[in-house]
């Protein structure tokens, strides 16, 4: 099975003039703990029922899209190994993508976000019915309106892929540090966010990425769309990842009055480009790769001092909920993710429980982070229809050694949810205590993802 998936038919193979290549160690690890979480598995709220309460979950009628991708790093931060997996009604069992280099997953013709296909139609806001139906490749047909990146639709593999929701905001405030390198900004420039309705309000810059970061903030994130808009840096930071060779990387049709208008369909990224920036953002000595003119990307992207104010931010990450779920290990319905370590501004010093913009994760955390094995500097995103988790995890003094960057992009959010919560009305998302935004397949695919770069680093 897994030599049909990753060579297909010669035929193919000499369509697009590639090679067959054995499968490598992390790309075995990857798809094997895709297909271990069982995301088919899940249950589902139901298109539709996202403003009402829901009436009952049934399982996933269809295996989600999942794009998930590793790059393994050694103690010196050099790539030793780069794979990505996908998961879709078109590969129920999951796919080994073929990695370029340079150009990343150019093996897949990517498509833009449409969840009426993804859904089999559009449903009633009010009470979730069928409005009318819509098919997954036809009805209509797919055109190159479809495409993510225009050129690909004689590639080995299709992939529809899922709106990284919140993750976004790290291509946000990647431009802004590159803005600050080249002069144009500072991170105590003084910037005022003004919309109509609403009183200006000042900030400096570091005191809007902070929040956009670390707790989601939406409020900073259309403040600094709307700075980019101001400055014009839009098309840049977009042709920017074109050059960069990270073409799936898109942020369009935003609104420049405001910084709002944040669109499936619109806002782009896929795993592999996703890790390659993180990549990018954590650095490491050498070429990482090539950029469209054929130009080195190296870590002098970014300078020291906007690389460590990054990572920084990525690492007092505040939703430690979807690959890891440091945030509230033990608690009921929670499976253990990436045994990462929460950052203090989050911990109740009274009862030691994570507390996050009011919301109460229910467990004392003070022992169990004491005995954190990484830093997982990584950025969140969580809507109804889409989940994703991304970053940098490097292993604490006396622990296994482990250094690698990991994405997961999905369709889902809080609408699916895991068996035990079949009987509910109401959103596990949305409970006052030990809120479970997403399936636990998700941490369980982030703990299996790790223990095999335990494996294979020690092997290094």
């Amino acid at each position: 099975m897994n030599k049909l998936l990753v060579c297909l038919a010669p035929a193919l193979i000499l369509a697009v003039g590639m090679t067959c290549q054995a499968e490598t160690p992390l790309e075995r690890a990857l798809l094997r703990a895709v297909r271990d979480a069982h995301f088919e598995q899940v249950i589902d709220f139901g298109a539709g029922n996202e403003d009402h309460p829901v009436k009952a979950a049934t399982t996933i009628a269809r295996p989600p899209n999942v794009d998930l991708a590793v790059i393994q790093l050694d103690e010196q931060g050099r790539q030793v190994a780069a794979a990505d997996v996908l998961l879709s009604r078109d590969y129920p069992d999951g796919v080994i993508v073929p990695l370029d280099r340079d150009s990343g997953a150019l093996r897949v013709r990517f498509l833009r976000w449409d969840i009426a296909r993804s859904d089999g139609g559009t449903f009633a806001g009010t009470d979730g019915h069928l409005l009318a139906l819509k098919g997954w490749t036809n009805n209509p047909p797919l055109t190159a309106a479809d495409d993510l990146v225009a050129g690909r639709t004689n590639t080995l593999f299709q992939f529809m892929a899922p709106y990284p929701a919140s993750l976004f905001k790290s291509m946000v405030a990647f431009h802004i540090v590159r803005m600050i390198d080249a002069g144009r900004l500072t991170l105590d420039s003084q910037y005022c966010y003004t919309v109509s309705g609403a009183p200006p309000e000042s900030r400096k810059i570091r005191d809007w990425l902070d929040p956009m970061i670390t707790v989601s903030d939406n409020h900073a994130t259309s403040a600094l769309i709307k700075l980019l808009h101001d400055r014009d840096e839009i098309e840049p930071l977009n042709r920017e990842f074109r050059e960069l060779n990270l073409t799936t990387l898109q942020i369009n049709s935003t609104r420049p009055v405001d910084g709002l208008g944040w669109q499936p369909g619109q806002i782009h990224m896929t795993a592999f480009d996703t890790a390659r920036l993180f990549q990018i953002i954590d650095g490491g000595p050498g070429v990482f790769w090539h950029d469209a003119n054929g130009k080195p990307v190296t870590a002098l992207l970014l300078s020291a001092t906007s690389r460590s104010f990054l990572k920084q931010l990525l690492a007092e990450q505040a939703f430690n909920e979807a690959l890891t779920t440091a945030n509230f290990p033990g608690a009921p319905n929670v499976r253990p993710g990436i045994p990462s370590l929460v950052a203090d501004r989050w911990i109740n010093p009274t009862n030691g429980r994570v507390i996050v913009e009011g919301t109460d994760y229910g467990v004392d955390i003070r022992a169990i982070n004491a005995r954190a094995a990484v830093i997982f500097a990584h950025k969140t995103g969580l809507t109804f229809n889409y989940g994703s988790d991304a970053g940098i995890v490097i292993s604490l003094a006396g622990q296994p050694f482990r250094h690698y960057i990991i994405a997961f992009l999905a369709n889902l959010g809080y609408r699916y949810a895991d068996e035990e919560f079949m009987s509910r009305t109401n959103f596990p998302a949305f409970d006052n205590v030990r809120p479970v935004s997403y399936t636990q397949r998700i941490p369980a695919l982030g703990r299996a993802v790790d223990d095999a770069l335990i494996k294979l680093s020690a092997g290094q």
